[in-house]
């Protein structure tokens, strides 16, 4: 078999088995959002976490895609703000804020083992997270 097509099918099989693994991940948090806000109780979430999430900008429901995003990894996050209806600024804010505090509990234990405290690495980065969001909310609506 020619090199190339061997390297083509290889590729694609990789691509595929990729993408799996993402709909894995992405597919259940798609239909629990909307589970969540068919049934009301995503409205609920978001009165509770309103304070924290409305000083970056977001509405209260983004506490699911901000939590999913902090516990599992970013393509839950990514699934469940498909699922909502977000503004340029707020995509771009959860973007930033899951940017430095994505997938706390792996990369936390992985951090752990290395002789890091794990609450300290967890809570500095949901810390610096929440403050650039507070942050980039503040500069966008200076700016625009």
């Amino acid at each position: 078999m020619n090199i190339f097509i061997k390297h083509v099918l290889e590729g694609l099989r990789k691509g595929i088995n990729i993408s799996g693994k993402i709909v894995i991940y992405t597919f259940p948090f798609y239909i629990l959002i909307d589970l969540l806000k068919q049934s009301g109780f995503l409205v609920r979430i978001g009165d509770f976490f309103e304070p924290i999430t409305a000083l970056m900008g977001l509405p209260g429901e983004a506490t699911v895609i901000l939590l999913s995003g902090f516990l599992i990894n970013l393509y839950p996050a990514i699934a469940s703000m498909a699922a909502m209806e977000l503004t340029v600024k707020q995509i771009t804010i959860i973007g930033i804020v899951l940017g430095i505090a994505h997938n706390l509990v792996i990369e936390g234990i992985v951090l752990s083992k290395s002789g890091v405290k794990i609450y300290i690495t967890v809570l500095f980065r949901l810390m610096l997270a929440i403050m650039t969001g507070i942050g980039v909310n503040i500069i966008w609506n200076f700016l625009f």
